[in-house]
């Protein structure tokens, strides 16, 4: 494969690279280094991508791969470094504010231990609020799988949020 085919074939999938990368690391920075390296990969494997049908279908799933790759690799904590987390409130009730924080916490927990499919798909639609049709290019997934597999994981949160909050222990 030429670098005009390369450029031409898969530069355009950057965005939704991107989008899948940012859903799993929850970190900018991190979902960055995931498009580069996926890029890294796919130019290295450029000779048999011309038999590759869906190139955004492996798109995907090969940058699925390296952001597990790169969350095992550096046992970084996901989501627990987003910006509005270390802010320090400017006013108002401190301990609503910190109540906020440990309640979406310990929700974003709730996510990370949910079955890859449904954190995906969560992630993508309520956090990264994308739209139904954009998740479905990204995963390969129809709006009615979608639909089913959203609902099972809000499902899942709110069954173990509540579980864990009736026994006042927020931390799972």
């Amino acid at each position: 494969m030429t670098c005009e085919e390369f450029k031409r074939r898969f530069l355009p999938l950057s965005r939704t690279i991107y989008s899948v990368a940012l859903s799993l690391t929850c970190n900018a920075q991190e979902a960055e280094d995931a498009v580069q390296d996926t890029f890294m990969r796919l130019w290295t494997k450029r000779d048999s991508l011309p038999q590759v049908d869906n190139a955004e279908a492996y798109c995907v799933t090969l940058a699925k791969h390296v952001c597990y790759d790169r969350l095992r690799s550096r046992h970084i904590a996901t989501c627990d470094s987003r910006p509005e987390h270390s802010q320090i409130p400017d006013g108002g009730d401190a301990a609503a504010d910190l109540e906020r924080r440990e309640r979406s916490a310990a929700i974003m927990r709730c996510i990370e231990r949910l079955p890859e499919k449904q954190r995906l798909v969560i992630m993508m639609r309520d956090v990264n609020e994308m739209g139904f049709d954009e998740i479905s290019r990204a995963t390969g997934l129809n709006e009615t799988n979608i639909r089913v597999t959203l609902s099972r994981a809000r499902k899942a949160i709110r069954e173990k949020f509540n579980t864990s909050s009736s026994y006042g222990d927020k931390r799972d």
